[in-house]
């Protein structure tokens, strides 16, 4: 092994020389100086690992010495040679920063003991100092990656936002093509299926429903009578009273509407919200007779706004009711067949959907009967059974 370097300070030879001796035969590589004004050069232009100073010395002392190697090389260890009425130095030597001090005279085994203390000590800072720059150059590393990953994380997330807003953007236009394909079976209810979207969005906004529950009731509101498509057309626009058989086909249109929806990944509690949104909040409703708050909530504000709209839009066989007209006739049916605390929050904000209007004709707009009075009165009695019975 590569001997290690100590640098003797004493303006004293035989102490150098006694010192010097011990080391060398401890197997150290030893430099002696009798210090003065040239110590400082001395002490740049080498290379030491340890340093012994004596305190007591003309032109530069220990004091001087030991500030300097602390500013300059601060992990080389400092010993301090002392006499015993050096004391109250020596405890001001320890506080500015040296290792330990040998109080003269000197016994080798304490020499080499204090020696070996020292280097170990210096070993271990330096070792400490070279682990500490590298948890602090791998922690760099680390901070870099994360800060790598998280840019990547984050351009991921906006294409993957922008992946999903294109895929609502198509599911909604599916939607429309879906609502249009609705419509175009039963030409009086044209625009009903949005009217209905603009509404249920309202009633969601006074619930303070969340953004992804808006989302649901959205598509819930425009698709609610999909299911109409596989009712036949011959009793869908039966002018006559349906039968009890007709009737019952006419409720299957919540379950086929579900099942349709439910083959969508991304509409399963779309479905859920149409197969649900003909139940009464007494209980007597379809397709599973659901009471009260059993009844998903964004399927009991569609049944209040299927009701509201079917009032307040113009018919070929009668006028839209008004808004205070149309919420006269469902507080007849709040608490039966709608959720009272919705029917009530239609009504404290009736200002709102007067200024809002979203039937298709004007009010009181003159309306062309076609038929005779008693097909207008078996109209009026079909649209009594969608708006207060559910069944349409």
């Amino acid at each position: 092994m590569e001997k290690r370097t100590i640098l003797i300070v004493d303006d004293e030879e035989i102490i150098r020389k006694t010192l010097s001796i011990h080391l060398t035969k401890g197997n150290y590589s030893v430099i002696q100086s009798a210090g003065g004004s040239g110590i400082f050069e001395e002490l740049k232009n080498n290379n030491y690992e340890l340093v012994i100073s004596d305190i007591r010395m003309p032109e530069v002392n220990g004091l001087q010495i030991l500030e300097y190697v602390k500013k300059n090389y601060a992990d080389i260890p400092v010993l301090i040679l002392t006499g015993l009425m050096d004391l109250n130095i020596t405890i001001e030597a320890m506080k500015m920063g040296a290792f330990d001090f040998l109080i003269k005279p000197i016994t080798k085994e304490h020499l080499l003991n204090t020696v070996q203390n020292a280097l170990h000590s210096r070993d271990l800072l330096i070792q400490n100092k070279k682990l500490e720059k590298e948890n602090l150059e791998y922690r760099t590393i680390l901070e870099n990656k994360v800060e790598e990953r998280t840019e990547q994380l984050n351009k991921k997330t906006v294409e993957l936002e922008n992946a999903y807003e294109t895929l609502q953007k198509m599911n909604f236009q599916m939607v429309k093509v879906l609502a249009e394909a609705i419509e175009a079976k039963d030409k009086y209810t044209r625009g009903h299926c949005d009217r209905m979207r603009l509404i249920c969005l309202k009633i969601g906004e006074l619930l303070g429903i969340s953004e992804e529950e808006k989302t649901d009731l959205e598509f819930a509101a425009v698709l609610h009578d999909l299911g109409k498509i596989g009712i036949a057309d011959s009793i869908l626009n039966k002018i006559d009273t349906l039968s009890e058989n007709e009737f019952d086909m006419i409720k299957e249109h919540s379950l086929i509407g579900e099942k349709i929806i439910s083959e969508i990944s991304t509409f399963k509690n779309v479905s859920m919200i149409i197969k649900h949104h003909h139940e009464n909040y007494d209980g007597s409703g379809y397709p599973g007779g659901l009471k009260g708050s059993h009844i998903p909530l964004l399927s009991r504000i569609i049944a209040v706004a299927d009701v509201f709209d079917a009032l307040t839009s113009n018919r070929p066989y009668r006028e839209s009711l008004s808004i205070e007209s149309a919420i006269s006739e469902i507080k007849n049916i709040s608490g039966t067949k709608l959720d009272p605390s919705i029917v009530q929050l239609l009504i404290s904000n009736r200002e709102y959907f007067y200024k809002n209007s979203y039937t298709k004709l004007k009010p009181n707009q003159p309306q062309k009967y076609s038929g005779t009075e008693e097909k207008n009165k078996l109209l009026k009695k079909s649209l009594c059974l969608h708006a207060y019975g559910n069944s349409l």
